[in-house]
């Protein structure tokens, strides 16, 4: 269908960002002792699970990914039971988290992340084990990260168990990170909620306090079981799919399965219907409030028009499921694996957004956060330090999508969007491949999502539009499930073009 963006210039952008705030000190309170562990897995020690047994996770991926249960064998396994209060304010949860060493070098203690410290909300973790043995976790970098030491030393290609007990006080009134974490119109969402483990690398454990502007994960690709209990009147969008449900007392459970997946998310009102529709072998779903059923069809058919443009550009979607689901934000869109989150107001086809008539901000968001289900979820990058690896890639791909969908003048219109946003700037020629904190007053947004694909761009003129898109499908496809960097990423170009990208990568990305 024609849209009403294909002449307007689209002033405007998604943004997946996050904000820090005050933190709040944790208590140490235990979740239910009523509960059950889920099935396979132990509530002493975790050393009955069968922690190799992928077969949940098959009904999440399409046939042809369905291979990747097999070539994961060192990615961690989360088991998560999580009981949502009546009043929606508190979270309660156990984890179990199998870990296994993929480093050069024994580890002596693992990290978890703890956002809700950082998001308005309070969290805190108590009876933690190591393969079954009691240790003393220690806060740190303002609560937001929890260190759990190690009885023994992990040696490279070890594994071990942590379990711990975990309560969330959810706010009310939107914090930090964009207001993405928290009750707010009737509406639970619940991003980062869970104890997480963050990214290892050449530069130690990955857990510093984020800047007040972008995103805040930097996860390798898991396995999650989350099982929820909640009150029976909620529609529930996770990522992954639903394996398991059942209803008592006016309490549901269920039970999703997810992975390989960057990380989990979870929202819930009891206000939400449902429109579907088929790409292939996904099945996408648009969530929002019954007086707003236009827009959920109009962020429907965005949504299976991006899944089509991005299957053929880069090599198709992975999951059977795709949700779409609306709530309240101060951001305009939010990417999570199997999901997006999209502002409720977005969804509401009669207002004005930024000065533009709703569908044309909501066909943007929609489209920007459904390409980062190829470049942040399968293919992950330190979105804290290089920012520019994803969002800058994905303003890029979504020209591409209106050039499939729209046409060369909708690609165009969206194109001026970028100029308009590095002009905020002045056209400063700030380096795009800065860690976020890096850029002031307004830089960030200005030089990651208008700069940035301008780069993009122009090295794909560089290098031959042809050749720069075999390229981009190889990118996908070689650190696929894996975590990518700025020089893997020029390297593997300059492969492609046989030739020396050097000096605009000089002039473009690095800091001279």
């Amino acid at each position: 269908m024609k849209r009403l963006s294909a002449v307007l210039v689209l002033a405007t952008l998604a943004l997946a960002a996050c904000s820090a705030s005050t933190p709040i000190a944790p208590e140490e309170t235990t979740p239910s002792s009523s509960w059950t562990p889920l099935p396979t897995r132990s509530a002493s020690t975790g050393s009955d699970i069968d922690w190799e047994n992928r077969a949940v996770f098959r009904q999440g991926l399409i046939q042809g990914e369905q291979a990747v249960l097999d070539d994961l064998p060192g990615a961690t396994v989360y088991h998560i039971d999580l009981e949502i209060a009546d009043d929606f304010l508190t979270l309660s949860g156990r984890e179990e988290a199998r870990y296994t060493n993929q480093e050069d070098a024994a580890l002596d203690e693992v990290y978890f992340r703890l956002f809700p410290n950082l998001a308005g909300g309070a969290a805190s973790v108590s009876g933690v084990k190591v393969d079954g043995e009691d240790v003393e976790p220690v806060y740190e970098l303002e609560n937001s990260a929890v260190r759990v030491p190690l009885p023994d030393p992990l040696d490279p290609g070890e594994q071990i168990t942590i379990q711990m007990n975990f309560t969330v006080e959810v706010p009310t009134e939107m914090g930090g990170n964009y207001g993405l974490f928290g009750y707010f119109d009737e509406v639970l969402v619940l991003d980062e909620f869970y104890p997480v483990i963050p990214v290892y690398d050449e530069e130690g454990w990955n857990v510093e306090v984020p800047p007040p502007t972008g995103d805040v994960t930097h996860f390798d690709a898991s396995f999650y079981l989350l099982r929820v209990t909640a009150p029976a009147e909620l529609t529930v969008v996770a990522s992954g799919v639903e394996v398991g449900r059942e209803l008592e007392n006016g309490k549901q459970t269920l039970t999703f399965a997810a992975g390989p997946a960057r990380d989990f998310y979870l929202a819930a009102s009891d206000q939400y219907v449902t429109v579907s529709e088929t790409v292939g072998e996904t099945t996408v779903n648009s969530h929002t409030f019954a007086e707003r059923r236009d827009g959920a069809e109009l962020a429907l058919q965005f949504a299976v028009d991006a899944l089509e443009s991005y299957n053929d550009r880069f090599g198709v979607y992975p999951y059977t499921e795709f949700d779409v689901v609306s709530t309240p934000m101060r951001a305009l869109g939010i990417e999570y694996p199997g999901l997006t989150g999209i502002s409720l107001d977005l969804f509401d086809p009669n207002a004005e957004i930024l000065g533009l008539p709703s569908p044309i901000i909501l066909e943007s968001a929609v489209a920007h956060e459904v390409a980062h289900q190829w470049f942040y979820n399968v293919v992950g990058n330190d979105q804290v330090d290089e920012p520019w690896l994803d969002e800058a890639v994905v303003q890029y791909v979504v020209k591409l999508y209106y050039l499939d969908t729209d046409g060369a003048g909708a690609a165009q219109g969206y194109r001026d969007s970028w100029v308009g946003r590095w002009d905020r700037v002045d056209m400063a020629e700030t380096p795009i491949g800065l860690p976020v904190g890096a850029y002031e007053d307004g830089q960030y947004g200005a030089i990651v999502y208008g700069r940035g694909p301008l780069f993009v761009e122009t090295l794909a003129e560089e290098m031959g539009q042809a050749t720069f898109d075999e390229f981009l499908r190889d990118y996908y496809q070689t650190y696929q499930w894996g975590i990518g960097t700025g020089e893997a990423f020029k390297e593997l170009a300059e492969r492609h073009c046989q030739c020396d990208l050097t000096p605009l990568f000089e002039e473009w990305v690095y800091e001279r």
